[in-house]
């Protein structure tokens, strides 16, 4: 009996033991997966950076991130956001002039990138991960000078959109163009000129065809989403304005257009000259047609606002593919042959050109391998002028 006593005693001591070990080591391990969480706590850097576009560098914010993303389950999609905003005196949105970096119908600077599908309920980036490469270029700041900067990025989850991690960034960055707000007297301007331009590109081939002008109008719809609500109806009428007096210029043929491109290249910053420029480039791609008349115009445009020669052709090749132009007549203007080159200067340059495009003929996306194979007989008939 009292053997039974003792085993009863060292079995009811094991027991409070076990539970006490099991106790510790679920603390340390909730320690651990604190630590673990603390460790990995979900941040951002901005990095200045450079990328290559074609033969341009363009200076630009690299946004990268780390730590942990937590998700409802295993196997989750999910979505990074960034948001940028001035901060220097106030707060103040920070605009964008490339549309892959705009909110919907807006102008103000979002991104939002496609779905990542991250393997656990708790995935941690151990390594810094890029989100998005920010060109400066297309930023417009409200005022010119040095600017305190705050970056927004978010990790949300692409079904619900409730966001699962998030952190802020502040930088200071030099403007060294006038902002939005210094602007507010050209701004105005720039919108008439800007307008009147892209509806010159759309008269250039003899008519102003819907879909062109639809062109146009979406610019204004973007344009009047930064206005608040009880100042779009005046300035609806304005911009709509300046497309009934162009209309009635060019029927009447009292319009130039160099004087126009003159104002804007006063007043417009780099961003807002490719701004310019690639609704032009839109309009003139609208009916599914581009024609040498069109060509004409938005290369003069390209070079009397002095844009860089080879990102404004990596704009073209991408808005106004070769396969898409009604004439092959202006096969140097395609090819971008200067008429100040020597022959020695064009082979060499169709050597360049031929080498870059055949790399693209075995392109998976039909679109690039069509335009790569008309470029490269163009090359090639190009070859025999210029032997």
């Amino acid at each position: 009996m009292e053997v039974i006593f003792w085993i009863g005693i060292i079995w009811f001591i094991l027991t409070l033991y076990g539970n006490y070990k099991e106790k510790q080591e679920q603390e340390a391990m909730i320690k651990r997966i604190a630590k673990e969480r603390q460790d990995n706590i979900f941040k951002s850097k901005v990095i200045n950076d450079k990328i290559v576009v074609e033969d341009s560098i363009w200076d630009t914010f690299k946004i990268d991130i780390k730590g942990i993303v937590e998700g409802s389950h295993d196997n989750f999609d999910m979505r990074f956001i960034v948001r940028m905003f001035d901060i220097t005196d106030g707060e103040y949105p920070i605009l964008c002039t490339l549309e892959d970096f705009q909110a919907v119908d807006s102008r103000v600077f979002f991104y939002e990138s496609n779905i990542e599908k991250l393997p656990y309920k708790e995935t941690i980036f151990s390594d810094w991960f890029s989100v998005i490469n920010i060109p400066k270029i297309f930023l417009e700041f409200p005022k010119k000078g040095n600017r305190k900067i705050q970056i927004k990025v978010f990790a949300i989850d692409a079904n619900t959109r409730n966001i699962l991690a998030e952190d802020n960034i502040e930088v200071t960055y030099l403007a060294e163009e006038k902002g939005y707000i210094d602007r507010q007297n050209d701004t105005k301007y720039f919108e008439e000129m800007v307008i009147k331009t892209a509806m010159l590109v759309s008269a250039s081939d003899g008519t102003m065809d819907d879909d062109e002008a639809r062109v146009v109008k979406d610019w204004i719809k973007k344009r009047l989403s930064y206005f608040d609500e009880s100042r779009q109806t005046e300035e609806k009428n304005r911009l709509n304005g300046y497309i009934k007096d162009i209309f009635f210029d060019i029927e009447s043929g009292d319009v130039d257009i160099y004087e126009i491109l003159e104002g804007i290249e006063n007043i417009a910053s780099e961003g807002e000259k490719f701004e310019l420029f690639q609704l032009c480039l839109d309009v003139a791609q609208a009916d599914g047609e581009a024609d040498e008349a069109e060509l004409k115009i938005v290369y003069d445009i390209a070079d009397y606002i002095k844009l860089d020669r080879s990102q404004f052709r990596s704009m073209i090749e991408k808005t106004l593919p070769v396969t898409i132009h009604t004439s092959e007549a202006n096969a140097d203007k395609l090819l971008d042959i200067d008429s100040s080159m020597t022959n020695k200067e064009i082979k060499k340059y169709l050597r360049e050109q031929y080498k870059k495009w055949n790399a693209r003929v075995s392109s998976k996306d039909v679109k690039i391998r069509e335009q790569a194979e008309k470029m490269i007989n163009l090359i090639a008939e190009a070859r025999k002028k210029y032997i």
